[in-house]
């Protein structure tokens, strides 16, 4: 069954890392133009968040590199976890720079500040927006399709930035028509709650797949193909079936349950066509089966079935257990 390798896509995927670099900087520098001709914490709170995307597109490159290398003797199953630990890096950032934007909009709510040259600045955030809107939807629509769980966290992060750009634009408007200055810090504030809401779900898919926790959707697609087995009488049965990620690497181990007169190399051709069905539904996947007899006795939904368990008058499927004779010490008082 094939061990996890470099993935051909990989130099698509760090290309496409570095042009969300090379264009978070252009947006960052063109955010820090608005905000020192408007002297909006709103702008500034958007512009912060930027430096946030630079530093986790730099983040993304190197654990897009890290995690394709092929395993070794130190890492059997790979280098994939490394993505895993890179969405949970951005998403302390982005926890970082919520933080920072919500201390200073508080402080500028209390303290108040001049907002100036609002119709240029106005104009220049619509045009970073759309850039930046190109630019979310380029990188999440390559994670989509090269499977890479960093371009698709940095594409969500970049969509957040997105959101917070709108958000920033629509207050500074309120402003502008208004006269409220109070609204510019308002605004930075519900940046910073949208900065919360996007890093706590980038950690829980961190801690997720770290913690190998499983998929419903390729669940669902490996015990169909055990079911079509079972129903076309191939396997009698199947139990103890686990799948996890490695980056975008999947592990499956299951056990089969067969006729017990199949002899060992039948059963085995037999495992090896199933995993390799479950590989190919999976894409990048090594599957492993354990062959065993199948025993009504053992077999929940069988009416022979006796549960497990110690037994003493040789009824169950569980060994008769010995009751040894007790202890006597004869340590010296």
């Amino acid at each position: 069954m094939p061990e996890p390798k470099s993935d051909p896509s990989q130099p698509y995927v760090e290309r496409v890392a570095l042009h969300a670099i090379l264009a978070g900087l252009v947006i960052t520098c063109l955010k820090f133009g608005v905000f020192w001709l408007t002297n909006s914490v709103a702008v500034l709170s958007d512009a912060l968040e930027s430096i946030i995307n630079i530093v986790a597109a730099g983040i993304m490159l190197y654990t897009v590199w890290l995690s394709n290398r092929p395993a070794d003797k130190g890492h059997p199953y790979g280098h994939g976890k490394a993505e895993f630990l890179a969405v949970g890096m951005e998403g302390w950032l982005i926890l970082f720079a919520g933080l920072l934007i919500g201390i200073e909009a508080v402080r500028r709510l209390f303290s108040g500040a001049e907002l100036t040259h609002l119709d240029a600045g106005l104009w220049m955030l619509l045009g970073v927006g759309a850039v930046s809107a190109a630019l979310a939807g380029y990188v999440w629509w390559s994670g989509r399709r090269y499977q890479s769980e960093p371009l698709i966290a940095d594409g969500k992060h970049l969509m957040t930035d997105v959101a917070s750009t709108a958000g920033v634009l629509l207050g500074l408007l309120l402003v502008r028509w208004t006269g409220w200055g109070w609204l510019d810090p308002v605004v930075a504030i519900l940046v910073a709650g949208l900065c919360m809401a996007v890093s706590w779900r980038l950690l829980w898919k961190s801690i997720h797949g770290l913690m190998d926790g499983s998929d419903p959707k390729d669940d669902d697609t490996v015990r169909t193909i055990l079911n079509d087995e079972k129903t076309a009488g191939h396997i009698i049965g199947y139990h103890k079936v686990r799948l996890r990620h490695n980056g975008p690497f999947h592990w499956v181990d299951m056990h089969l349950q067969v006729d017990g007169g199949m002899n060992v190399a039948d059963s085995h051709t037999l495992a090896s066509r199933i995993e390799g069905r479950i590989e190919a539904a999976l894409g990048r996947a090594n599957a492993t089966a354990h062959v065993e007899p199948y025993a009504p006795a053992k077999d929940p939904d069988s009416p022979a079935y006796l549960p497990d368990g110690p037994s003493t008058n040789g009824q169950g499927n569980g060994p008769d257990t010995p009751t040894d004779p007790p202890i006597v010490r004869n340590d010296p008082l």
